[in-house]
């Protein structure tokens, strides 16, 4: 059996996951290959990733944002994990906020702006200091923590003024600590407890130690509600203490 693991490039060095995926898959037996949207391009006559015509698949897996690419190299498999639509709404942060809800978790306070927003607006609603999001998956690289104004008109000159970002309000007890569970189809079958000593972000991508932890039936029965609100096959659920 043969997969695509559909991600931003080909060689995802620190992303945890997509490794893993690729270990498990081998043993196994199923040849999955990471495919990253920026080593690929689509021609008349098919899809080439770094030069070399994909074949086709027995399926894909969606990690990310929807695009023309990605729907190419999805029409190459029989099956699909990780629907286009309701992918591309979860891995936007801004639309998790928006549209997840439990009685079983909190939504931080939060707002949606560019960082030409008056600074002293968003101290007022979300207080100091406040973290500010890029809107995509970033493996942590686009997120930041924002304790004084320079910092703030930073990201203005750093990025595009144009650019969106989900700002909202710090949760003391999160520094550099966070849980992730991995679901399917609504079930939580692993988990971890991701610290960090000497950043508030708690990625494995930016060195974070992992310990392992066991999924309770509350993590369970939120499992369940994500997936009955997304429909997604495969979610890493991300929830602070």
């Amino acid at each position: 059996m043969k997969g695509y693991l559909i991600e931003k490039y080909s060689c995802m060095t620190n992303a945890y996951t997509c490794n893993r995926l690729v270990e498990e898959a081998k043993k196994l037996g199923i040849a999955l290959q990471i495919v990253g949207v920026h080593d690929t391009a689509v021609g008349a006559d098919g899809v080439y990733l770094q030069g070399q015509k994909l074949s086709k698949a027995d399926f894909v897996i969606n990690r990310y944002k929807w695009g023309q690419t990605v729907a190419a190299v999805n029409a190459l498999a029989d099956r699909s994990y990780n629907a286009y639509e309701p992918f591309a709404r979860y891995i936007n942060k801004y639309e998790q906020v928006r549209r997840l809800h439990s009685d079983r978790f909190l939504i931080p306070r939060f707002l949606l702006a560019t960082a030409k927003y008056p600074y002293e607006q968003v101290i007022g609603q979300l207080g100091s200091p406040f973290v500010a999001k890029g809107l995509e998956s970033s493996m942590g690289e686009q997120i930041y923590l924002i304790e004084k104004k320079e910092q703030y008109e930073q990201l203005a000159y750093d990025y595009s003024m144009e650019k969106e970002w989900l700002f909202e309000e710090f949760v003391q007890t999160s520094i550099g600590t966070d849980l992730r569970y991995f679901c399917i189809r609504g079930q939580a079958v692993a988990g971890m407890i991701r610290r960090s000593n000497g950043d508030f972000r708690a990625n494995v991508a930016l060195g974070a130690s992992v310990e392992k932890t066991v999924p309770t039936e509350e993590i369970q029965q939120i499992a369940a509600e994500i997936y009955a609100q997304t429909g997604l096959d495969f979610v890493g659920l991300d929830l602070l203490f």
